[in-house]
């Protein structure tokens, strides 16, 4: 059960790691110093959104994150600069999505989505349907989830944009991931880390190392999981990432405390916390804690563990953390209970059940968001559709009225309308005319069933006839006028519907054959049957077969039309011919 808990415990804290800032300073002189040298107000919204974009500040706090994309999307919104715009609301859906407001981080993506689509900006396109994608992903609506990760593939694969490729297969990989499919999450995180290479996107080989990294910890396969954190690690100090730094060497040090190496993971743990605290990072630094109490206590430490479950469970207290505050004082009272201290016991669980509860409120609000997000994405969807048809009907309206202005081309139009109505009126009375005959021809075939059904009645009276004969010679002419009414009737009903079937659907047999050359007469005959919707049992009461034959016609039939495969229905198949 610990290491159980110990690897839900991890897992959060990687995936989280792309998403979690750090509260580094970042300093904004040299784009002050760009923006006060700039008059234009594009220029201005191009240089704040440039800054965004660098590698060293994709690590900002939120909250400045947020004001200066922002104050882009205000000044590409008053100068009506439609590509500031477009990437602007796509960064404020990301600084959103980092702090959890999904709420807006799906409102500035669909924006974002409904522009590019108007402006045909395929790249902002692709990059807003990922974001959108990435929402769903993180409420644990997977089927969304992949259907717009798919979309956004589709437009990088087009545009050939081989960074934005990696990135749409590693957030691919990240829904089978979550979804445990470990195989195909492996699959996508390595495909999207080769490409990433091929590149040389640093940020994306880092992302993949730790994504690849995660699934050989779900399947404990630490010292594998330890190699590829260990990669991460590198790029992390190349790039100057203090926060990516402090994770990677925190997994490290779990990968190592569940192999059994506690030392080795004490010492991570603690380059971890010091990195951590160097950045005031709280959250991270009170699951260092946690990390520290786990190995303590694995290590059969517990004295040692409790001064670092209790510092874990003061920070999560501090910033309203459930998941430090459970595991921790889900610990303690284990430990206390251990030691039969009840007073301790007692308290610690109770402060358990709440962070459990207010977990569990979490979870269900969480729940609530994915659907008011899922019912006010549809709706938007439903009112931008009706809008486009408002739109279109009015362009219509404006063609129409203009054409309508030109008296030559009016009655060009006035004719060619005509000539239109007078082509419809023709083609509904050739169907009126075709559907009375098959009607005509409906009646006839049961009819013809009726008669064969009279006759062959005739014929078994006769076979009774035959059996309670006396005499060989009155036998064996009942047996032959019994055959040869049974033949004639069977022979004489056939043709008959040939011939009419023929009348009434010229060419179809030669349709058939041109087409489909290896057809055989009774298979042309049961298509004929087919075509006029009948049914298994009227074709068996009509030829005498059973139904387990025609059946089994049917379905070579099907073969031979090249239909076996698919969902596409015989009767309308053969209606179309």
């Amino acid at each position: 059960m610990k290491r159980r808990f110990l690897l839900f415990f991890l897992f959060i804290r990687i995936l989280c790691s792309l998403s979690v800032t750090a509260n580094e300073f970042i300093h904004t002189d040299s784009l002050d110093s760009v923006l006060r040298a700039t008059n234009n107000p594009k220029d201005k919204v191009d240089a704040i959104l440039k800054f965004l974009e660098k590698q060293e500040n994709q690590y900002m706090e939120d909250t400045l994150a947020i004001e200066l994309a922002t104050r882009a999307y205000v000044v590409a919104q008053q100068t009506n600069y439609t590509w500031g715009k477009v990437n602007a609301m796509i960064k404020l859906g990301n600084c959103y999505f980092r702090v959890s407001d999904y709420k807006k981080a799906m409102e500035f993506a669909q924006k974002a989505k409904e522009l590019a689509e108007d402006l045909n900006y395929n790249k902002e396109l692709a990059r807003s349907l990922s974001l959108i994608g990435t929402v769903f992903n993180e409420l644990g609506d997977y089927d969304n989830s992949a259907q717009y990760f798919f979309k956004g593939l589709k437009l990088f694969e087009k545009l050939e944009d081989k960074e934005g490729i990696s990135s749409s297969l590693g957030d691919i990989g990240m829904d089978f991931y979550n979804q445990q499919d470990y195989k195909k999450a492996l699959e996508y995180f390595t495909n999207s880390l080769s490409i990433a290479k091929k590149i040389n996107s640093l940020s994306l080989i880092k992302r993949q190392y730790n994504n690849i990294a995660v699934v050989y910890g779900d399947l404990q396969k630490y010292d594998t999981a330890i190699v590829f954190l260990r990669k991460a690690l590198e790029i992390s100090i190349k790039l100057g990432d203090k926060l990516g730094q402090g994770t990677n060497i925190m997994n490290i040090g779990y990968s190592q405390m569940n192999t059994g190496s506690y030392n080795d993971a004490l010492v991570s743990f603690q380059q971890s916390l010091d990195l951590f605290t160097k950045l005031n990072n709280r959250i991270h630094m009170a699951e260092c804690y946690v990390n520290f109490g786990f190995c303590y206590y694995t290590a059969n430490s517990v004295d040692e563990s409790i001064p670092y479950f209790k510092k874990a469970l003061l920070e999560g207290q501090n910033q309203g953390y459930y998941r430090i505050i459970a595991p921790a004082a889900k610990m303690l009272n284990q430990i206390y209970t251990a030691k039969k201290d009840t007073l301790n016991a007692y308290k610690f669980v109770m402060l358990e059940n709440l962070a459990g509860d207010s977990l569990f409120a979490f979870q269900k609000q969480k729940i609530l968001s994915k659907l008011e997000l899922q019912y006010v994405y549809e709706k938007k969807e439903f009112k931008r559709r009706l809008d486009q048809q408002a739109q279109n009907t009015i362009m219509y309206i404006i063609i129409l009225s203009l054409l309508s202005g030109l008296v030559i081309l009016g009655l060009i139009l006035s004719k060619h309308r005509l000539r239109s109505k007078f082509v419809l009126l023709e083609k509904e009375k050739i169907e009126s005319e075709l559907n009375i005959k098959d009607r005509e021809l409906t009646v006839n075939l049961i009819s013809l069933i009726k008669k064969n059904e009279m006759l062959s009645d005739m014929s078994n009276k006769l076979i009774q006839l035959e059996l309670s004969a006396k005499g060989n010679e009155t036998k064996d002419a009942l047996t032959k006028i019994s055959q040869e009414l049974r033949n004639s009737t069977d022979n004489k009903m056939l043709n008959e519907f040939t011939l009419r079937f023929q009348e009434v659907h010229a060419g179809f047999y030669e349709k058939l054959l041109k087409a489909y050359p290896d057809l055989t007469q009774n298979e042309l005959k049961l298509c004929a049957f087919l075509r006029l919707n009948m049914s298994t049992k009227d074709i068996s009461e009509l030829t005498g077969q059973q139904l387990a034959s025609i059946d089994h016609a049917r379905y070579r039939l099907r073969k031979k039309l090249n239909i076996s495969n698919s969902e596409i229905n015989l009767v309308t198949f053969l209606s179309q011919v």
